[in-house]
């Protein structure tokens, strides 16, 4: 580990997840308006799901990025 990446900066976490709460609660909140609320729920949980997977496919690369550069190094 270099003395870079123990020193950056992780906040962009906490952007990303108030991002992804406000696009869930967006399509989830329309969807619960328009035609149920059990629907908006349903909707609402699954868009949650997608946005943990994509946060933590994109850890994951960023992880492996930084094993593959200090591998490299």
């Amino acid at each position: 580990m270099s003395i870079i990446s123990a020193i950056k900066p992780t906040s962009g976490s906490w952007i990303r997840l108030v991002v992804w709460t406000q696009v869930v609660l967006g399509p989830a909140g329309l969807v619960a308006f328009l035609v149920s609320p059990t629907a908006g729920v349903v909707t609402g949980v699954a868009l949650a799901l997608v946005g943990l997977a994509a946060n933590a496919l994109a850890k994951a690369s960023r992880k492996m990025d930084r094993i593959f550069a200090e591998e490299l190094d």
